[in-house]
């Protein structure tokens, strides 16, 4: 009998967005309330990448409100509220990457990430990218 030999898998990326290797591409994304799935996509089946930056924009508003709201008090206490909550509001609006990986079957999915995470984000999205241009 001979032994079969089969091609080697090289991992480009692993990290919290998830795994691309030369012929798979592995992430979890949000299922609202129900949890998390899994999601293992071949390489060949995927045909474009994105990477988006979400921004909330109604927990914007509110921050600001507060913002503007207690810095004018004589209160130090509600004057570093206030602070507080605009400097949250500069963190909300830098907004969060979101990847969106669409596939053959026009499926979208979306996985997302906290605002510090963008250069993994972007690494992310550049693997997929480099294995689908090559």
């Amino acid at each position: 009998m001979e032994a079969s030999s089969s091609p080697e898998i090289a991992v480009f990326t692993s990290e919290h967005f998830g795994t691309v290797t030369n012929k798979r591409v592995t992430y979890e994304y949000r299922k609202g309330f129900s949890g998390r799935s899994r999601i293992d996509i071949p390489l060949s089946h995927v045909t474009s990448v994105s990477l988006e930056t979400t921004r909330s924009w109604p927990l914007f508003a509110l921050m600001l409100l507060v913002g503007v709201a207690c810095l004018p008090s004589p209160n130090f206490n509600v004057k570093c509220i206030g602070a507080t909550a605009f400097l949250l509001d500069v963190l909300v609006y830098m907004g969060s990457p979101t990847i969106v990986v669409n596939t053959a079957g026009n499926d979208r999915q979306k996985k997302e990430g906290s605002f510090w995470r963008l250069r993994e984000a972007k690494a992310f999205v550049e693997a997929i990218r480099g294995q689908l241009f090559k």
